[in-house]
């Protein structure tokens, strides 16, 4: 009975060695590539706000990214903004708390999010506000001019 129980108990520890040397490896890469793609996010925070779709993926996925390579700074293979600001849970909590479903919502959250300063939000739909009254409460009182 024991022997058996130890076995199970070895066997399982030795699944996790394999799970944990790749999560080393991993973790090793993602030391070196982080520089670059903290530059992309920062960048992507700073800057990437007031222009539309196609202008956003413009800027981050060639430009900055050709800056990147050009420079020799390390990054991510395929590196999102929207992947490093935020992750699935936290976007489906948006979504939860009244974000639309769209692309640059989505980008428009992770900056809001992200800014340690109140970011202006010019809102004619007014589904920024719908958000924002879903994530902070429906209490929060809201200016519109």
């Amino acid at each position: 009975m024991n022997l058996s129980l130890a076995n199970r108990l070895v066997t399982g520890l030795a699944d996790e060695n394999i799970r944990w040397t790749k999560n080393v490896k991993t973790l090793e890469k993602d030391k070196i590539t982080m520089i670059g793609n903290a530059l992309i996010a920062a960048a992507f925070v700073s800057y990437i706000g007031p222009f539309h779709s196609a202008d956003r993926q413009s800027l981050w996925s060639q430009q900055w990214i050709g800056d990147l390579i050009e420079k020799k700074i390390p990054f991510t293979e395929g590196v999102d903004p929207l992947g490093i600001l935020s992750n699935d849970s936290q976007q489906a909590g948006w979504k939860q708390q009244g974000l639309p479903d769209d692309r640059k919502s989505l980008e428009n959250a992770a900056i809001v999010v992200s800014c340690k300063r109140y970011p202006l939000i010019i809102d004619p739909q007014l589904q920024g506000i719908k958000w924002i009254k879903g994530k902070e409460g429906s209490e929060m009182s809201v200016i519109t001019l």
